[in-house]
């Protein structure tokens, strides 16, 4: 008679089994030793997740097939996983259930090695001892409760809160910044995934917006915000953006007027173009597809990383700080000028006077879990939570206007890859995002690439079983390209049953999904035209694969819905939006939130509207350009 403990355990050895099985140059793993290295890595709660996902995996072989997926044979537990794979639902929960499995075996060294790929890399300079250092303070640290007195206030480090802080700071005000994630350097950045995405993502990585699927969202949570987790790409406000606001009431964001913040901003990040060596292999093939296909404005895109020496872990933390992030730019020069970080600790609420903010009460837990409580009197505040966040703490603090927490845009972005059998890519040493093609940006089409590492190769793959061990062995021979839209439908943030996870609520509208097809096409006849041998178009239940230019038109007379796309975001903007109206928006053109005195809000929540750019660069130009009249207004 068999416990739960070990009836669970064949469950996990049966599915690994299944999943993994060994093909041409990966072999089958170690059950035991790939059982270990996933579940160690996951924390209670997430393994409770995946013990019901195998049990639910247990019970749907059983309702079919008579007997458990455990006692079936191997054959037979591969067979079901690739049929459940095709299928929207099942296809979901199986791909949920695989992911700390398919963490460990795509991270596994000799895996890599087989592959072709770059295993973890290792800090490449040792961290100085800066006295900035020592103006950062962890929650850890602190007395039960604690009373400060600021000028300003800032909640968050991302590239809102970052810049705006070290404006504030660098003009002689007294500047507290409040962090509720850690602060990092590259001695915490190995490149590991399975340590990385939990230490520096929300949630693990698991925010999504719901509509006619689910859309991953992710963002950052520690000091430098999505910044630290981000590709590092770098474009201005386009001009067109620019003019939409203004007609909307917001004379100032004219490209005179924003150009000393974008070039203070672009100074800081110390931003250039993408050195070709390490964009690697793909820049050529894809400026020479796009040339056959008619488009000509194909470059390296602008980034902050000078220095990169493209080990392509971007989205993990840069292990070398070639990437200027602002937990190595702006937040060091702010805490250089006497500002004061404040890490671990989550503000709660705003302290009021009347009709005036003046200052908040964040809490954390001291090295041995107890709470504290950190008080911060403040002449203004300025909230920088990012925009799927801010919202809901203004709404906590008693603003009320229909503006807030609607109005979300998210760049819907989607990919392509294609087969090509005769190369062998540089993947594993070139960046993830080093390449764009430029020319139809005016209509809301960016196209940006490079070289995702093997585990995002593999990690969020449909295939299942002996399919998903031959997609990942075509690593080498896999090349990758996307793009994002300028969206014009709106989404909207809420509440979540869970205080790390906001509902977030978003559906592309007829417009912005023709522009997202026209970007699948391109890309396909962009890698037809360079050679590929198959095309395919990832989707949440399986790619579709086409293998020349005939077979991709039969697939668009098939008019396939967006079910059938990968659509992912990562520019969330808007939520908190500046208007010339308290009618039309949360904020005014000062980026003070209207009816409130001494309460500002500086991220890409306080952004009008889609750009349809990389945002990074808006949001610290706005943040600046909105610190410098907070400054004036102070000095008054």
């Amino acid at each position: 008679m068999t416990t739960g403990a070990e009836h669970s355990y064949r469950i996990a050895a049966g599915f690994v089994e299944a999943a993994f099985p060994a093909g041409d140059r990966l072999p089958a793993p170690d059950v035991g030793a790939l059982l270990t290295a996933a579940m160690s890595a996951d924390a209670a709660t997430r393994r409770r997740y995946v013990q019901g996902l195998l049990w639910w995996l247990e019970l749907r072989y059983l309702a079919t097939h008579g007997r458990s997926f455990s006692s079936a044979s191997r054959a037979e537990r591969s067979a079901f996983l690739r049929q459940l794979s095709g299928r929207p639902l099942a296809g979901t929960l199986l791909r949920l259930l695989a992911l700390p499995f398919r963490a460990a075996y795509l991270t596994d060294a000799g895996n890599l090695e087989r592959v072709g790929a770059r295993d973890a890399v290792c800090p490449a300079v040792a961290v100085g001892a800066e006295r900035w250092r020592a103006r950062i303070v962890a929650a850890a640290e602190l007395e039960p409760v604690q009373d400060i007195e600021c000028d300003v206030a800032v909640i968050g480090t991302g590239a809102g809160g970052a810049a705006a802080a070290y404006e504030l700071a660098g003009r002689g005000l007294a500047v507290v910044m409040i962090e509720e994630g850690d602060y990092h350097d590259r001695r915490t950045f190995n490149g590991k995934l399975t340590e990385m995405v939990p230490r520096l993502y929300r949630a693990a990585g698991a925010t999504v917006a719901v509509g006619r699927g689910l859309i991953p969202l992710p963002i950052g949570r520690s000091v430098g915000g999505t910044t630290t987790i981000n590709s590092g790409t770098c474009l201005r406000t386009p001009e067109a953006t620019l003019a939409d606001w203004r007609a909307e009431g917001l004379s100032d964001f004219t490209a005179a007027h924003m150009q000393p913040f974008f070039e203070l901003v672009e100074e800081v990040l110390r931003v250039g173009p993408a050195d070709p060596r390490d964009v690697g292999q793909i820049g050529p093939l894809i400026a020479a597809g796009a040339e056959r296909v008619g488009l000509r404005d194909a470059r390296p895109l602008l980034r902050n990383a000078d220095g990169c020496d493209g080990q392509g872990v971007c989205q993990l933390g840069c292990p070398t700080d070639a990437k200027r992030s602002t937990n190595v730019s702006f937040v060091p020069r702010a805490l250089e000028s006497g500002a004061v970080l404040y890490t671990g600790l989550r503000a709660e609420r705003l302290r009021r006077a009347g009709t005036a903010v003046t200052g908040l009460v964040a809490t954390g837990r001291d090295a041995r879990g107890g709470r504290v409580e950190l008080r911060v009197g403040a002449r203004a505040t300025v909230v920088a939570a990012g925009t799927l966040l801010t919202p809901r703490f203004l709404h906590d603090n008693g603003v009320r206007t229909r503006w807030l927490g609607a109005n979300l845009s998210i760049h819907p972005a989607g990919v392509v890859t294609a087969w090509f059998p005769d190369r062998e890519f540089d993947h594993g040493q070139s960046i993830p995002q080093g390449f764009g093609v430029h020319d139809l940006q005016s209509e809301g089409l960016m196209f940006e690439g490079g070289t995702p590492p093997f585990a995002g190769h593999g990690l969020l793959s449909p295939f299942q079983a002996e399919d998903f061990v031959r997609f990942a062995e075509r690593y080498r021979q896999t090349a990758y390209f996307g793009f994002m839209i300028k969206d014009t439908a709106r989404g909207r943030v809420r509440r979540g049953l869970r205080r790390d996870l906001p509902l977030v609520t978003y559906s592309m509208n007829d417009r912005d999904f023709a522009l997202f097809k026209r970007g699948i096409d391109l890309l396909a006849r962009m890698y037809f035209a360079a050679g590929a041998h198959e095309v395919a178009m990832p989707g949440p239940a399986g790619s579709t694969v086409v293998r020349n230019e005939a077979e991709l038109e039969g697939f668009w007379r098939s008019e396939p819905g967006s079910w059938r796309f990968l659509i992912s975001a990562y520019h969330p903007l808007g939520t908190a939006r500046i208007a010339a109206t308290p009618e039309r928006g949360v904020c005014d053109p000062e980026h003070r939130v209207w009816n409130v005195d001494g309460l500002y809000v500086m991220d890409g929540a306080s952004v009008p509207s889609s750009l349809g750019a990389n945002p990074q660069v808006t949001i610290m130009a706005m943040a600046t350009r909105a610190a410098r009249l907070l400054a004036a207004r102070l000095a008054l």
